[in-house]
């Protein structure tokens, strides 16, 4: 074959590549290109074949199960949204009762409550939990050995 049709083949693989997403037709897209390789020294159709089918196989194999491990990795497993504000510190803007009060969390002032009595302005607090758009905190207790 002329190597300006395993160019056109490649380019084709691209597209369906494109469309899909699924790196197979990636895999055929660089065999062409080694089919096209072939076709421009002037080798045999036959060994233009082989050398597509080797190559489709080889990549199958071996480089798109790498590729895929990188491009398609899960996340790193973080707290996100409001588990990341769990025993988190803050400090108290207003003194914090039972039913009302704010603290500083992440620099954003935050609604808060706290269950155990109340925690004057200035505290340094923990977050116990989210309730809704309401941060529950609790008294920071200092690990201070004198």
């Amino acid at each position: 074959m002329h190597y300006w049709i395993w160019l056109a083949l490649a380019g084709g693989f691209v597209v369906l590549e494109i469309l899909t997403l699924s790196l197979i037709f990636f895999s055929f897209a660089l065999a062409a290109l080694v089919g096209a390789l072939g076709a421009a020294i002037w080798v045999g159709s036959s060994v233009q074949w082989v050398g597509f089918a080797i190559t489709a196989v080889l990549t199958l194999a071996i480089i798109r199960p790498i590729v895929r491990k990188y491009l398609f990795r899960k996340s790193s497993g973080g707290s996100t949204g409001m588990d990341a504000l769990l025993n988190h510190e803050a400090i108290t803007l207003t003194d914090v009762s039972s039913t009302m009060g704010t603290v500083r969390l992440r620099n954003e002032t935050w609604t808060a409550r706290c269950d155990a009595g109340s925690i004057p302005a200035g505290s340094e607090v923990l977050v116990s939990r989210i309730d809704g758009a309401v941060a529950v905190v609790v008294p920071k207790v200092s690990n201070t050995n004198i």
